[in-house]
């Protein structure tokens, strides 16, 4: 009777049904590590084409979900969530977690789980390193596992069939995949400390200066970011408007006030007068008060500035990078000119038009200034610096008084610096393949 069994067919069965249990589990369990710690929390999403999604997030394996707070009144029906799914991760900006909005029970978790990464205890420790040990030794593992089975195929032909053998192989692998996502050492290095991340933004490439909480396949976790939010600011003839208890806006006999009362600087970048938008471009330190003469028609003013707000990122991997350590942070450098990518096109024709407006008008300082930093981006060094030191010498003229111009003129000295550095190494690189030419060439001839 039990020579009738097919034990090949009983054993590749049960190898299945191992295997898809196993399976299932771990994909039901899988989540990205750096999204579990926004889970539960209000967070605001922001897809590359700018459109800006607000909530509590909940995660799950394959994506997760933003609950608004209240009932959202589209076209043809009310929505109450957005959901996001996995495969639709690469279309994600960013997400940003606002300090100013935590609830006492939210800080005590975040800084429970800043503790855990950045004072894990023994255990902690050590789940990490063998996590960071599997991802590195994951590929000879699912060699291994090939090489075991193949071996084990040839005295047990009759139970190991090739189904089972391919499903085993499965296993392994979701196994070892489980353990932990991609493992980075210089990234390892630098969890806990200041850094700086370069992240592109509408075709720029910008800085932003945080701490690494953590990192995985897919995104980078950066807290403490002091990010420039921008905000809109109406105001009328003789009505102060506050603006986050941190910044005064009034228009008082066509003049317009910008009163800093916070710690970080403010940058205003355009006043809209009856319509009419005129680019400032101003940055406002913490405690100073700007002023802009707008004429006595002006009665009802709207300003664009950006506010620095700190915050917690999460960003994709796919267009962010961690650059440098960051030990000191300059506070201007929060809203840094970048430099840019893909708006060559655009920049090209703003500053053929800037070079137009100073050949009739030699002395207009601000559009000096907004030249220098466009040539800046766009890695015109030479003439730019010729642009900001012309606008530095009449800074009394900005109504800033030249701090915009002054961090331009440090962020061009540092990219000047840059492309030396890169330019250098290159050099070397270059005279060390020539003298290991000229060495296999004497090589050969003797």
């Amino acid at each position: 009777m039990l020579e009738m069994v097919d034990w090949s067919f009983i054993v590749t069965l049960l190898v299945i049904m191992t295997g898809a249990l196993i399976s299932s589990y771990l994909r039901s369990s899988r989540t990205d590590r750096c999204l579990k710690d926004f889970d539960g929390f209000h967070v605001t999403v922001e897809r590359k084409n700018n459109r800006l999604i607000w909530g509590t997030m909940r995660l799950f394996p394959t994506g997760f979900d933003i609950e608004y707070a209240g009932d959202f009144q589209d076209e043809h029906h009310v929505e109450t969530s957005y959901i996001f799914y996995k495969d639709e991760f690469q279309d994600l900006q960013a997400i940003y977690r606002y300090a100013r909005e935590l609830s006492e029970s939210e800080q005590a978790r975040r800084a429970k789980a800043i503790q855990r990464s950045f004072h894990p205890n023994p255990l902690r420790r050590f789940g990490r390193s063998f996590r960071n040990f599997m991802n590195t030794a994951s590929s000879s593992f699912s060699d291994a596992l090939g090489l075991v089975v193949g071996r084990a195929r040839k005295p047990a032909a009759k139970v190991i069939t090739d189904t089972s053998e391919t499903y085993v192989k499965n296993i392994g692998k979701d196994i070892i995949g489980y353990v932990g996502t991609s493992y980075d050492p210089l990234l390892e290095h630098y969890i806990g400390s200041r850094v700086v991340m370069e992240m592109v933004e509408d075709g720029e490439v910008h800085e932003h200066v945080g701490i690494l909480k953590d990192y995985s396949a897919d995104f980078l976790e950066v807290l403490d970011i002091f990010f420039p939010l921008p905000k809109c600011v109406n105001v009328s003839s003789g009505q102060p408007s506050y603006l986050e208890d941190k910044v005064t806006v009034a228009l008082e006999d066509g003049r317009l006030r910008v009163h800093n009362v916070g710690d970080k600087p403010v940058h205003v970048e355009t006043v809209k007068v009856n319509g009419a938008a005129k680019e400032v471009n101003a940055i406002v330190a913490g405690g100073e008060e700007i002023a802009l003469h707008l004429g006595n028609d002006a009665a009802q003013v709207s300003v664009n500035l950006r506010v620095a707000a700190r915050l917690d990122m999460i960003v994709p991997r796919s267009h962010a990078l961690i650059r440098h350590r960051a030990e000191r942070e300059n506070p201007y450098s929060i809203f840094d000119i970048g430099l840019s990518l893909v708006r060559r096109q655009r920049d090209q024709k703003e500053i053929e038009r800037l070079r137009q407006v100073l050949a009739y008008s030699p002395w207009d300082v601000l559009s000096a200034a907004k030249l220098g930093e466009l040539l800046v981006r766009n890695g015109e060094f030479a003439e730019a610096e010729q642009w900001l030191l012309f606008a530095k010498e009449r800074r009394h003229h900005l109504p800033d008084r030249g701090a915009r111009v002054e961090y331009a003129l440090h962020e061009l000295q540092r990219h000047v610096e840059d492309v030396w550095a890169q330019n250098r190494m290159t050099a070397e690189l270059s005279l060390s393949r020539s003298a290991q030419a000229v060495d296999d060439s004497f090589g050969v001839a003797i």
